[in-house]
């Protein structure tokens, strides 16, 4: 028979995992529909039948909300673009053409990644992107070499460098998207991975 205590926990536990899912996904909408600027704590409160101080409790901080929908979009859009089994980088650009869609968030990413990167200690904001970057890394460079090994990109760039590469284009042009909207992101992306081919 389980403790009751226990077991109150646990459903505790889970309700409160259950609102911060519903408040993320809750901001997630709302940046999309209305941009960076329009979205408010007091609009995410009363999305989800909340005061803000109520919303605040259970994250801390402003700041620490939006470094966990900054989080949140990262899982959302790693199941939304899978790597493509078959090699190549069109999860990446169908990613960036999807960005376009979404300034609100491209926005928020941009200034929190920004925000991270002027931190001077080590706060959960810059950890987190530190640690995002390395995978991202990873990921891409294990790709290249794999692409490398099959011909398609080019054998004599470094795959860690072109991984770098391909990651500052796709982070550079959001910037660039959002202070100019005739930038083509996926575009842009296509030429690189074409200036990475024999």
């Amino acid at each position: 028979m389980s403790d009751p205590q226990t077991s109150g926990a646990r459903g505790s536990y889970a309700k409160s995992a259950g609102f911060r899912r519903a408040v993320l996904d809750t901001a997630l909408r709302i940046l999309a529909e209305r941009g960076f600027d329009a979205t408010t704590l007091q609009l995410i409160a009363d999305e989800v039948g909340r005061s803000k101080a109520g919303l605040l409790h259970h994250f801390g901080s402003r700041e620490n909300l939006m470094l966990e929908i900054v989080r949140h979009r990262d899982d959302v859009n790693r199941a939304r673009f899978p790597a493509d089994p078959d090699g190549g980088f069109g999860a990446s650009e169908d990613l960036v053409a999807h960005n376009a869609t979404v300034p609100g968030l491209v926005a928020l990413f941009a200034v929190v990644s920004a925000l991270a990167a002027s931190d001077t200690s080590d706060t959960d904001r810059r950890e987190y992107f530190i640690a995002r970057y390395e995978r991202n890394r990873e990921a891409f460079a294990r790709r290249l070499a794999q692409e490398q090994q099959a011909g398609t990109i080019r054998a004599d760039i470094d795959p860690h460098v072109a991984a770098s590469l391909l990651i500052a284009t796709m982070d550079g042009l959001q910037v660039q998207w959002l202070l100019d909207e005739r930038v083509d992101m996926a575009e842009h992306l296509r030429a690189l991975v074409d200036l990475l081919s024999p």
